[in-house]
């Protein structure tokens, strides 16, 4: 019997870590979203349209490649890092719409809705002061 229920937690153990989302992993997502973000800023300071959507999507993508790790290995709610990603996406979904409406400097207030998003996260989760 003990045997039986060591295997079982053994087994368990090993099959919860044979996919994590690695923290390489995690930094490649984040390296896309700051390429994304790049993107987008190059494209509302060259007016080029097409390369702020492109951005957009880039980024939208990334964004939800990124998981949220269960709150037994993080020191932050697991809700925090979902809300946060949320709201990139809806600032995402504005800038897109800005960009369609000819309307630059709302897609350029939500550029930097992002930004703040971003840096709010950096600032909670990896501790910036």
């Amino acid at each position: 019997m003990k045997k039986t229920v060591t295997a079982v937690m053994v087994m368990s153990v090993l099959s919860m870590s044979l996919y994590g989302y690695s923290k390489e992993e995690r930094a490649q997502d984040m390296q896309v979203m700051e390429t994304a973000m790049a993107q987008i800023q190059k494209g509302i300071l060259s007016n080029n349209d097409k390369m702020v959507i492109a951005g957009v999507d880039n980024l939208k993508k990334s964004t939800s490649n990124v998981e949220v790790a269960p709150k037994w290995k993080m020191d932050y709610s697991p809700s925090y890092a979902k809300q946060q990603t949320k709201n990139i996406l809806a600032y995402a979904d504005k800038i897109k719409s800005n960009i369609k409406e000819d309307r630059k400097h709302g897609a350029t207030s939500n550029y930097t809705k992002i930004l703040n998003e971003c840096i709010s996260c950096h600032n909670k989760l990896r501790k910036w002061k």
